[in-house]
Protein backbone atom coordinates (compact mmCIF):
# COMPACT_ATOMS: atom_id res chain seq x y z
CA UNK A 1 0.00 0.00 0.00
CA UNK A 2 1.61 3.42 -0.67
CA UNK A 3 2.04 5.95 1.86
CA UNK A 4 1.50 9.87 1.81
CA UNK A 5 3.89 11.31 -0.32
CA UNK A 6 5.86 14.29 0.90
CA UNK A 7 3.17 16.63 0.26
CA UNK A 8 0.56 14.78 1.98
CA UNK A 9 2.38 13.93 5.37
CA UNK A 10 3.07 17.94 5.63
CA UNK A 11 -0.59 18.98 5.09
CA UNK A 12 -1.18 15.45 7.55
CA UNK A 13 1.33 17.22 10.11
CA UNK A 14 0.11 21.07 9.92
CA UNK A 15 -3.54 19.85 10.58
CA UNK A 16 -2.51 17.82 13.72
CA UNK A 17 -1.02 21.21 14.62
CA UNK A 18 -4.15 23.19 13.99
CA UNK A 19 -6.16 20.87 15.52
CA UNK A 20 -3.93 20.56 18.73
CA UNK A 21 -4.13 24.43 19.42
CA UNK A 22 -8.29 24.64 18.45
CA UNK A 23 -8.53 22.27 21.37
CA UNK A 24 -6.52 23.82 23.79
CA UNK A 25 -8.18 27.40 22.52
CA UNK A 26 -11.41 25.25 22.79
CA UNK A 27 -10.61 24.42 26.51
CA UNK A 28 -9.24 28.30 27.32
CA UNK A 29 -12.78 29.57 26.03
CA UNK A 30 -14.48 27.35 27.87
CA UNK A 31 -13.17 28.40 31.36
CA UNK A 32 -12.95 32.55 29.60
CA UNK A 33 -15.33 35.28 30.78
CA UNK A 34 -17.98 35.97 27.24
CA UNK A 35 -19.91 38.54 26.21
CA UNK A 36 -23.50 38.09 26.90
CA UNK A 37 -26.49 40.12 24.52
CA UNK A 38 -29.35 41.41 25.49
CA UNK A 39 -31.55 44.12 24.59
CA UNK A 40 -33.55 45.51 21.66
CA UNK A 41 -33.35 45.25 17.80
CA UNK A 42 -32.45 41.22 17.45
CA UNK A 43 -35.51 40.67 15.21
CA UNK A 44 -35.02 44.22 13.39
CA UNK A 45 -31.21 43.53 12.48
CA UNK A 46 -31.77 40.00 11.79
CA UNK A 47 -34.19 40.92 9.00
CA UNK A 48 -32.19 43.76 8.05
CA UNK A 49 -29.53 41.50 7.37
CA UNK A 50 -30.86 39.07 5.26
CA UNK A 51 -32.39 42.31 2.98
CA UNK A 52 -28.78 43.57 3.15
CA UNK A 53 -27.07 40.29 2.08
CA UNK A 54 -29.86 39.64 -0.80
CA UNK A 55 -28.64 42.97 -2.21
CA UNK A 56 -25.42 42.10 -2.32
CA UNK A 57 -25.71 38.83 -3.55
CA UNK A 58 -22.65 37.74 -1.30
CA UNK A 59 -21.32 34.39 -0.96
CA UNK A 60 -21.85 32.67 2.04
CA UNK A 61 -18.55 32.33 3.62
CA UNK A 62 -18.13 36.12 2.94
CA UNK A 63 -21.10 37.54 5.28
CA UNK A 64 -19.68 37.64 8.25
CA UNK A 65 -16.71 39.43 6.89
CA UNK A 66 -18.81 41.93 4.88
CA UNK A 67 -20.94 42.82 8.17
CA UNK A 68 -18.11 43.64 9.80
CA UNK A 69 -16.68 46.21 7.27
CA UNK A 70 -20.16 47.77 6.89
CA UNK A 71 -19.81 48.26 11.12
CA UNK A 72 -16.26 49.93 10.94
CA UNK A 73 -16.72 51.80 7.78
CA UNK A 74 -20.07 52.91 9.76
CA UNK A 75 -17.26 53.87 12.45
CA UNK A 76 -15.00 55.08 10.85
CA UNK A 77 -16.96 57.75 9.24
CA UNK A 78 -19.01 58.50 12.22
CA UNK A 79 -17.23 58.55 15.43
CA UNK A 80 -14.10 59.19 16.88
CA UNK A 81 -11.08 57.26 17.74
CA UNK A 82 -11.82 56.65 21.19
CA UNK A 83 -15.58 55.61 20.45
CA UNK A 84 -13.64 53.08 18.02
CA UNK A 85 -11.08 51.68 20.32
CA UNK A 86 -13.82 50.82 22.41
CA UNK A 87 -16.46 49.77 20.09
CA UNK A 88 -15.93 45.81 19.98
CA UNK A 89 -18.97 45.58 22.77
CA UNK A 90 -21.44 47.26 19.83
CA UNK A 91 -19.74 44.98 17.25
CA UNK A 92 -20.15 41.63 18.91
CA UNK A 93 -24.06 42.78 19.50
CA UNK A 94 -25.09 43.85 16.83
CA UNK A 95 -23.10 40.34 15.04
CA UNK A 96 -24.63 38.43 17.51
CA UNK A 97 -28.02 39.79 16.61
CA UNK A 98 -27.56 39.50 13.28
CA UNK A 99 -27.39 35.69 14.13
CA UNK A 100 -23.27 35.51 12.48
CA UNK A 101 -22.20 34.88 15.50
CA UNK A 102 -24.01 32.45 19.02
CA UNK A 103 -24.55 34.49 22.10
CA UNK A 104 -22.32 33.71 24.62
CA UNK A 105 -19.64 32.67 22.00
CA UNK A 106 -16.84 35.71 22.52
CA UNK A 107 -14.42 36.20 24.83
CA UNK A 108 -13.53 39.16 26.96
CA UNK A 109 -10.12 38.59 25.69
CA UNK A 110 -10.93 38.34 22.00
CA UNK A 111 -12.87 41.72 22.51
CA UNK A 112 -9.87 43.60 24.07
CA UNK A 113 -8.40 42.09 20.80
CA UNK A 114 -11.00 43.41 18.68
CA UNK A 115 -10.36 47.06 20.40
CA UNK A 116 -6.48 46.78 19.49
CA UNK A 117 -6.84 45.92 15.96
CA UNK A 118 -9.95 48.68 15.39
CA UNK A 119 -7.57 51.30 17.08
CA UNK A 120 -4.35 49.85 15.20
CA UNK A 121 -6.24 50.18 11.74
CA UNK A 122 -8.00 53.25 12.29
CA UNK A 123 -4.98 55.31 12.89
CA UNK A 124 -3.44 53.88 9.58
CA UNK A 125 -6.63 54.88 7.70
CA UNK A 126 -6.44 58.57 9.01
CA UNK A 127 -2.74 58.16 8.10
CA UNK A 128 -3.70 57.61 4.65
CA UNK A 129 -6.41 60.07 4.36
CA UNK A 130 -4.04 62.15 4.95
CA UNK A 131 -1.13 61.30 3.05
CA UNK A 132 -0.66 63.26 -0.15
CA UNK A 133 1.19 60.50 -1.86
CA UNK A 134 -0.97 57.52 -1.27
CA UNK A 135 -4.52 58.51 -1.55
CA UNK A 136 -7.53 58.84 0.19
CA UNK A 137 -9.46 55.98 -1.50
CA UNK A 138 -6.70 53.57 -0.46
CA UNK A 139 -8.39 53.91 3.36
CA UNK A 140 -11.49 51.78 2.58
CA UNK A 141 -9.63 48.72 0.80
CA UNK A 142 -6.00 49.17 2.72
CA UNK A 143 -7.33 49.50 6.06
CA UNK A 144 -11.12 49.11 6.78
CA UNK A 145 -10.47 45.17 4.49
CA UNK A 146 -7.76 44.23 6.12
CA UNK A 147 -9.42 44.96 9.60
CA UNK A 148 -12.53 43.44 8.56
CA UNK A 149 -10.80 40.08 7.65
CA UNK A 150 -8.50 40.27 10.97
CA UNK A 151 -11.67 40.50 13.04
CA UNK A 152 -13.58 38.17 11.41
CA UNK A 153 -10.34 35.36 12.33
CA UNK A 154 -10.67 35.78 15.35
CA UNK A 155 -14.79 35.08 15.61
CA UNK A 156 -14.02 31.84 13.47
CA UNK A 157 -10.98 30.34 13.23
CA UNK A 158 -9.22 29.70 9.70
CA UNK A 159 -6.46 27.82 10.43
CA UNK A 160 -7.19 24.71 8.67
CA UNK A 161 -8.60 26.51 5.54
CA UNK A 162 -4.93 28.26 5.72
CA UNK A 163 -3.29 25.19 6.07
CA UNK A 164 -5.26 23.75 2.97
CA UNK A 165 -3.85 27.10 0.62
CA UNK A 166 -0.44 26.29 1.90
CA UNK A 167 -1.03 22.28 0.76
CA UNK A 168 -2.70 23.25 -3.03
CA UNK A 169 0.01 26.35 -3.12
CA UNK A 170 2.86 23.34 -2.89
CA UNK A 171 1.37 21.03 -5.00
CA UNK A 172 0.83 23.29 -7.90
CA UNK A 173 4.33 24.54 -7.60
CA UNK A 174 5.48 20.57 -7.66
CA UNK A 175 3.65 19.30 -10.64
CA UNK A 176 3.16 22.62 -12.49
CA UNK A 177 5.74 23.33 -15.55
CA UNK A 178 4.86 27.19 -15.65
CA UNK A 179 7.62 27.82 -18.07
CA UNK A 180 5.69 25.83 -20.55
CA UNK A 181 2.04 27.48 -19.90
CA UNK A 182 3.82 30.74 -20.20
CA UNK A 183 5.25 30.00 -23.20
CA UNK A 184 9.19 28.77 -22.21
CA UNK A 185 9.53 31.69 -19.16
CA UNK A 186 8.15 31.18 -15.87
CA UNK A 187 7.41 34.88 -14.59
CA UNK A 188 9.26 36.31 -12.03
CA UNK A 189 5.81 37.37 -9.88
CA UNK A 190 4.82 33.39 -10.44
CA UNK A 191 4.59 32.16 -7.07
CA UNK A 192 2.65 35.18 -5.03
CA UNK A 193 0.38 35.17 -8.01
CA UNK A 194 0.30 31.09 -7.68
CA UNK A 195 -0.77 32.25 -3.87
CA UNK A 196 -3.30 34.18 -5.26
CA UNK A 197 -4.91 31.90 -7.59
CA UNK A 198 -5.25 29.18 -5.45
CA UNK A 199 -7.13 31.57 -2.65
CA UNK A 200 -9.28 32.98 -5.80
CA UNK A 201 -9.93 29.45 -7.23
CA UNK A 202 -10.26 27.15 -4.65
CA UNK A 203 -11.90 28.85 -1.21
CA UNK A 204 -13.09 31.76 -3.20
CA UNK A 205 -11.27 34.42 -1.59
CA UNK A 206 -12.34 38.45 -2.25
CA UNK A 207 -9.59 40.67 -2.64
CA UNK A 208 -9.42 41.53 1.05
CA UNK A 209 -9.22 37.96 2.16
CA UNK A 210 -6.01 37.86 -0.26
CA UNK A 211 -4.82 41.14 0.58
CA UNK A 212 -4.65 40.20 4.59
CA UNK A 213 -3.07 36.70 4.11
CA UNK A 214 -0.41 38.18 1.39
CA UNK A 215 0.35 40.66 4.20
CA UNK A 216 0.99 38.21 6.62
CA UNK A 217 2.58 36.14 4.76
CA UNK A 218 5.14 39.10 4.03
CA UNK A 219 5.13 39.39 7.59
CA UNK A 220 4.37 43.75 7.06
CA UNK A 221 3.21 45.19 10.04
CA UNK A 222 0.76 47.99 10.15
CA UNK A 223 3.06 49.81 12.37
CA UNK A 224 5.32 50.86 9.65
CA UNK A 225 3.41 53.04 7.46
CA UNK A 226 5.84 53.29 4.53
CA UNK A 227 6.17 49.45 4.40
CA UNK A 228 2.70 48.96 4.58
CA UNK A 229 1.92 51.47 1.73
CA UNK A 230 4.52 50.01 -0.60
CA UNK A 231 3.47 45.87 0.12
CA UNK A 232 -0.41 46.79 -0.44
CA UNK A 233 0.70 48.73 -3.97
CA UNK A 234 2.24 45.86 -4.92
CA UNK A 235 -0.47 43.62 -4.05
CA UNK A 236 -2.60 45.83 -6.00
CA UNK A 237 -0.34 45.22 -9.14
CA UNK A 238 -0.80 41.30 -8.05
CA UNK A 239 -4.12 41.64 -8.78
CA UNK A 240 -4.30 43.25 -11.90
CA UNK A 241 -1.55 41.49 -13.51
CA UNK A 242 -1.47 38.93 -16.82
CA UNK A 243 0.04 36.58 -14.36
CA UNK A 244 -2.03 36.56 -12.39
CA UNK A 245 -5.43 36.26 -14.58
CA UNK A 246 -3.66 33.01 -16.52
CA UNK A 247 -2.41 31.41 -13.46
CA UNK A 248 -6.17 31.26 -12.05
CA UNK A 249 -7.65 30.11 -14.83
CA UNK A 250 -5.38 26.95 -14.68
CA UNK A 251 -5.53 26.28 -10.99
CA UNK A 252 -9.37 26.82 -11.42
CA UNK A 253 -9.98 24.13 -14.23
CA UNK A 254 -7.23 21.90 -12.36
CA UNK A 255 -8.52 22.40 -9.25
CA UNK A 256 -11.68 19.89 -8.55
CA UNK A 257 -9.91 17.17 -6.52
CA UNK A 258 -8.31 20.19 -4.20
CA UNK A 259 -11.94 21.59 -3.53
CA UNK A 260 -13.33 18.10 -2.56
CA UNK A 261 -10.36 17.94 0.04
CA UNK A 262 -11.28 21.44 1.33
CA UNK A 263 -14.72 20.29 1.49
CA UNK A 264 -13.84 17.49 3.75
CA UNK A 265 -12.09 20.10 5.65
CA UNK A 266 -15.41 22.29 6.25
CA UNK A 267 -17.23 19.48 6.94
CA UNK A 268 -15.49 18.45 9.96
CA UNK A 269 -14.08 14.69 8.53
CA UNK A 270 -10.92 13.90 10.69
CA UNK A 271 -8.23 14.30 8.32
CA UNK A 272 -5.17 14.05 10.15
CA UNK A 273 -6.35 10.25 11.21
CA UNK A 274 -7.70 9.93 7.81
CA UNK A 275 -4.85 10.45 4.97
CA UNK A 276 -2.10 7.85 6.92
CA UNK A 277 -5.01 5.45 6.32
CA UNK A 278 -5.18 5.22 2.44
CA UNK A 279 -8.38 2.97 2.08
CA UNK A 280 -10.43 4.71 4.53
CA UNK A 281 -9.14 7.59 2.77
CA UNK A 282 -10.02 7.23 -0.36
CA UNK A 283 -13.51 5.74 0.96
CA UNK A 284 -14.08 8.56 2.90
CA UNK A 285 -13.24 10.88 -0.22
CA UNK A 286 -16.05 8.95 -2.64
CA UNK A 287 -18.49 9.55 0.07
CA UNK A 288 -17.31 13.59 0.28
CA UNK A 289 -17.56 13.51 -3.69
CA UNK A 290 -21.13 12.27 -3.73
CA UNK A 291 -22.35 14.61 -0.64
CA UNK A 292 -20.76 17.41 -2.57
CA UNK A 293 -23.17 16.74 -5.86
CA UNK A 294 -25.96 16.70 -3.12
CA UNK A 295 -24.86 20.06 -1.89
CA UNK A 296 -24.15 21.30 -5.43
CA UNK A 297 -28.03 21.22 -6.16
CA UNK A 298 -28.60 22.69 -2.53
CA UNK A 299 -26.87 25.25 -3.19
CA UNK A 300 -27.98 26.25 -6.70
CA UNK A 301 -31.66 26.23 -5.01
CA UNK A 302 -30.77 28.37 -2.65
CA UNK A 303 -28.61 30.59 -5.24
CA UNK A 304 -31.53 30.67 -7.59
CA UNK A 305 -33.96 31.77 -4.58
CA UNK A 306 -31.41 34.57 -3.75
CA UNK A 307 -30.96 35.56 -7.62
CA UNK A 308 -34.72 35.95 -7.51
CA UNK A 309 -34.80 38.02 -4.66
CA UNK A 310 -32.01 40.15 -5.94
CA UNK A 311 -33.40 40.36 -9.40
CA UNK A 312 -36.61 41.51 -7.91
CA UNK A 313 -34.91 44.29 -5.43
CA UNK A 314 -33.08 45.98 -8.56
CA UNK A 315 -35.94 45.98 -10.44
CA UNK A 316 -38.72 47.55 -8.02
CA UNK A 317 -35.92 50.41 -7.68
CA UNK A 318 -35.00 50.78 -11.27
CA UNK A 319 -38.88 50.89 -11.78
CA UNK A 320 -39.86 53.15 -9.59
CA UNK A 321 -36.83 55.23 -10.66
CA UNK A 322 -36.63 55.15 -14.08
CA UNK A 323 -39.23 53.05 -15.94
CA UNK A 324 -42.61 54.66 -14.11
CA UNK A 325 -41.67 58.62 -14.41
CA UNK A 326 -40.66 57.82 -18.28
CA UNK A 327 -43.71 56.33 -19.00
CA UNK A 328 -45.35 59.32 -16.95
CA UNK A 329 -43.78 62.03 -18.70
CA UNK A 330 -43.27 60.39 -22.18
CA UNK A 331 -46.80 58.06 -22.85
CA UNK A 332 -48.58 59.90 -20.05
CA UNK A 333 -49.40 56.27 -18.15
CA UNK A 334 -47.74 53.61 -17.23
CA UNK A 335 -46.91 51.16 -19.96
CA UNK A 336 -47.55 48.13 -17.99
CA UNK A 337 -46.38 45.24 -20.57
CA UNK A 338 -43.10 45.99 -20.80
CA UNK A 339 -43.11 46.94 -17.09
CA UNK A 340 -44.72 43.47 -16.31
CA UNK A 341 -41.93 41.48 -18.61
CA UNK A 342 -39.60 43.27 -17.03
CA UNK A 343 -40.24 41.76 -13.71
CA UNK A 344 -41.28 38.94 -14.07
CA UNK A 345 -39.37 37.35 -17.17
CA UNK A 346 -35.26 37.72 -15.55
CA UNK A 347 -37.14 35.57 -12.51
CA UNK A 348 -38.65 33.28 -14.43
CA UNK A 349 -36.07 32.80 -16.96
CA UNK A 350 -33.78 31.76 -13.73
CA UNK A 351 -36.13 29.04 -12.66
CA UNK A 352 -36.11 27.26 -16.05
CA UNK A 353 -32.65 27.71 -15.90
CA UNK A 354 -32.51 25.62 -13.05
CA UNK A 355 -33.53 22.34 -15.05
CA UNK A 356 -30.49 22.46 -17.01
CA UNK A 357 -28.08 21.98 -14.57
CA UNK A 358 -27.51 18.59 -13.60
CA UNK A 359 -24.46 17.25 -11.39
CA UNK A 360 -21.80 14.99 -13.33
CA UNK A 361 -22.05 11.66 -14.04
CA UNK A 362 -19.96 8.23 -12.17
CA UNK A 363 -16.94 8.67 -14.37
CA UNK A 364 -16.37 11.88 -12.55
CA UNK A 365 -16.46 10.70 -9.50
CA UNK A 366 -13.91 7.82 -10.45
CA UNK A 367 -11.70 10.46 -12.13
CA UNK A 368 -11.72 12.61 -8.70
CA UNK A 369 -10.89 9.42 -6.63
CA UNK A 370 -8.01 8.57 -8.82
CA UNK A 371 -7.03 12.50 -9.47
CA UNK A 372 -7.16 12.41 -4.80
CA UNK A 373 -4.72 9.05 -5.00
CA UNK A 374 -2.29 10.49 -7.33
CA UNK A 375 -2.14 13.72 -5.56
CA UNK A 376 -1.49 12.49 -1.74
CA UNK A 377 -0.44 9.13 -2.27
CA UNK A 378 1.52 9.15 -5.57
CA UNK A 379 4.82 11.06 -7.20
CA UNK A 380 2.69 13.53 -10.05
CA UNK A 381 4.88 14.96 -12.40
CA UNK A 382 5.05 18.14 -13.95
CA UNK A 383 2.26 18.71 -16.35
CA UNK A 384 0.40 21.51 -17.60
CA UNK A 385 -2.68 19.60 -18.86
CA UNK A 386 -6.00 20.47 -19.76
CA UNK A 387 -4.96 24.03 -20.15
CA UNK A 388 -5.82 24.82 -24.01
CA UNK A 389 -2.89 26.53 -25.73
CA UNK A 390 -4.67 27.35 -29.45
CA UNK A 391 -4.92 30.81 -30.55
CA UNK A 392 -7.82 32.00 -32.95
CA UNK A 393 -7.64 34.50 -35.38
CA UNK A 394 -9.35 37.51 -36.38
CA UNK A 395 -12.20 35.81 -38.18
CA UNK A 396 -13.55 33.65 -34.80
CA UNK A 397 -13.20 37.16 -32.77
CA UNK A 398 -15.33 38.57 -35.99
CA UNK A 399 -18.20 35.67 -35.89
CA UNK A 400 -18.01 35.89 -32.07
CA UNK A 401 -18.91 39.43 -32.32
CA UNK A 402 -21.29 38.78 -34.98
CA UNK A 403 -23.11 36.73 -32.74
CA UNK A 404 -23.65 39.57 -30.15
CA UNK A 405 -24.96 41.86 -32.90
CA UNK A 406 -27.19 39.10 -34.27
CA UNK A 407 -28.48 37.55 -30.68
CA UNK A 408 -29.36 41.31 -29.07
CA UNK A 409 -30.62 42.94 -31.97
CA UNK A 410 -33.04 40.30 -32.98
CA UNK A 411 -34.41 40.68 -29.28
CA UNK A 412 -34.87 44.13 -29.31
CA UNK A 413 -36.75 43.96 -32.88
CA UNK A 414 -39.09 41.10 -31.59
CA UNK A 415 -39.63 43.32 -28.01
CA UNK A 416 -40.30 46.56 -30.25
CA UNK A 417 -42.36 45.24 -32.43
CA UNK A 418 -44.69 43.10 -30.53
CA UNK A 419 -44.54 44.54 -27.00
CA UNK A 420 -44.19 48.05 -27.32
CA UNK A 421 -41.10 48.43 -25.64
CA UNK A 422 -39.48 51.79 -25.75
CA UNK A 423 -35.97 52.27 -25.64
CA UNK A 424 -35.44 53.10 -21.98
CA UNK A 425 -37.64 49.58 -21.25
CA UNK A 426 -35.05 47.81 -24.06
CA UNK A 427 -32.41 49.40 -22.08
CA UNK A 428 -33.63 47.50 -18.80
CA UNK A 429 -34.76 44.34 -20.35
CA UNK A 430 -31.44 43.95 -21.78
CA UNK A 431 -29.61 44.89 -18.64
CA UNK A 432 -31.55 42.69 -16.25
CA UNK A 433 -31.60 39.48 -18.60
CA UNK A 434 -27.94 39.83 -19.08
CA UNK A 435 -27.66 40.19 -15.34
CA UNK A 436 -29.55 36.96 -15.05
CA UNK A 437 -27.98 34.81 -17.13
CA UNK A 438 -24.73 35.76 -15.36
CA UNK A 439 -26.01 34.82 -12.48
CA UNK A 440 -27.26 31.55 -13.78
CA UNK A 441 -24.09 31.04 -15.05
CA UNK A 442 -22.27 31.70 -11.85
CA UNK A 443 -24.26 29.06 -10.46
CA UNK A 444 -23.65 26.31 -13.01
CA UNK A 445 -20.30 27.30 -12.18
CA UNK A 446 -20.75 25.66 -8.99
CA UNK A 447 -21.37 22.13 -11.69
CA UNK A 448 -17.74 22.89 -13.19
CA UNK A 449 -15.96 23.13 -10.26
CA UNK A 450 -16.26 19.70 -9.30
CA UNK A 451 -16.09 18.51 -13.02
CA UNK A 452 -12.80 16.30 -13.21
CA UNK A 453 -13.52 14.78 -17.20
CA UNK A 454 -14.70 17.33 -19.32
CA UNK A 455 -18.69 17.53 -19.89
CA UNK A 456 -20.17 16.43 -23.39
CA UNK A 457 -20.96 18.77 -25.82
CA UNK A 458 -24.06 18.46 -28.51
CA UNK A 459 -26.35 20.35 -30.99
CA UNK A 460 -28.54 21.49 -28.53
CA UNK A 461 -25.81 22.88 -25.79
CA UNK A 462 -24.43 24.42 -29.17
CA UNK A 463 -27.45 26.29 -29.60
CA UNK A 464 -28.19 27.32 -26.03
CA UNK A 465 -24.69 28.70 -25.54
CA UNK A 466 -24.90 30.86 -29.24
CA UNK A 467 -28.38 32.57 -27.67
CA UNK A 468 -26.71 32.06 -24.41
CA UNK A 469 -23.41 33.41 -24.02
CA UNK A 470 -23.67 37.58 -25.10
CA UNK A 471 -26.09 37.85 -22.38
CA UNK A 472 -23.89 35.93 -20.20
CA UNK A 473 -20.55 38.50 -21.36
CA UNK A 474 -22.72 41.68 -20.72
CA UNK A 475 -23.94 40.49 -17.37
CA UNK A 476 -20.32 39.45 -16.35
CA UNK A 477 -19.22 43.36 -17.19
CA UNK A 478 -22.33 44.69 -15.24
CA UNK A 479 -21.37 42.57 -12.38
CA UNK A 480 -18.12 44.14 -12.25
CA UNK A 481 -19.26 47.52 -12.97
CA UNK A 482 -22.33 46.96 -9.99
CA UNK A 483 -19.90 45.32 -7.99
CA UNK A 484 -17.62 48.77 -7.59
CA UNK A 485 -20.83 50.95 -7.40
CA UNK A 486 -23.14 49.12 -5.83
CA UNK A 487 -26.61 51.74 -5.96
CA UNK A 488 -28.35 49.36 -4.32
CA UNK A 489 -26.27 48.80 -1.73
CA UNK A 490 -25.37 52.35 -0.99
CA UNK A 491 -29.05 53.26 -0.53
CA UNK A 492 -28.85 50.05 2.11
CA UNK A 493 -26.07 51.52 4.06
CA UNK A 494 -27.37 55.44 3.47
CA UNK A 495 -30.95 55.40 3.57
CA UNK A 496 -31.60 52.37 6.05
CA UNK A 497 -28.63 50.99 8.06
CA UNK A 498 -26.76 54.46 9.20
CA UNK A 499 -30.09 55.68 10.77
CA UNK A 500 -31.45 51.95 12.03
CA UNK A 501 -28.54 50.79 13.53
CA UNK A 502 -27.89 54.34 15.46
CA UNK A 503 -31.33 54.36 16.80
CA UNK A 504 -31.01 50.68 17.83
CA UNK A 505 -27.63 51.35 19.36
CA UNK A 506 -29.76 54.97 21.36
CA UNK A 507 -32.67 52.08 22.42
CA UNK A 508 -29.90 49.91 23.91
CA UNK A 509 -28.29 52.56 25.42
CA UNK A 510 -31.67 53.86 27.27
CA UNK A 511 -32.43 50.34 27.96
CA UNK A 512 -28.97 49.68 30.06
CA UNK A 513 -29.59 53.74 31.98
CA UNK A 514 -33.17 52.68 33.05
CA UNK A 515 -31.93 49.30 33.92
CA UNK A 516 -29.15 50.61 36.36
CA UNK A 517 -31.52 52.96 37.57
CA UNK A 518 -33.95 50.06 38.42
CA UNK A 519 -30.64 48.82 40.43
CA UNK A 520 -30.62 51.86 42.49
CA UNK A 521 -33.44 51.46 43.79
Amino acid sequence: MKELNTLGQRFARVLEEVRGRAGKKREADERADKVHVVGAGGLVTAAYEQLRNAAEYADEHLLLQKAIRRFYKRMFFTQSAEFIAASADELVTELTFAEYLPNDSVTEATVREVNRLASVYHHIYTQIQTSRTVGSSRGDTWAIDVLSVEVARLFRDTSAKEAFVQFAFDHFKKTTDFAALFGGISPADIEPALYVAVHRALIKSDHAIVRAALLRRYNQSPADFAGYCNVNAEINRLFDSETTEKVTRYVDRQGAPLRILVRMLESGTNLPELLPRKTRFLSAYEEQVLAEYKSINQRINRGIVKSVIFLIITKVLIGIAIEIPYDYVVMGGVAWEPLLINLFLPPVYMVLLRATLTTPPQANTIRLVAQADEMLYGTASRQISRVSQSTFGAAYNFIYALIFLIVFSGVGWLLMTYFAFAIPHLIVFFIFLSGASFLGFRLSRMIREVEAVDSQQNSLTVLRDFLYMPFVVVGRWMSEKYAQVNFVSMILDMVIELPLKSILRMIRQWSSFISSKKDQL
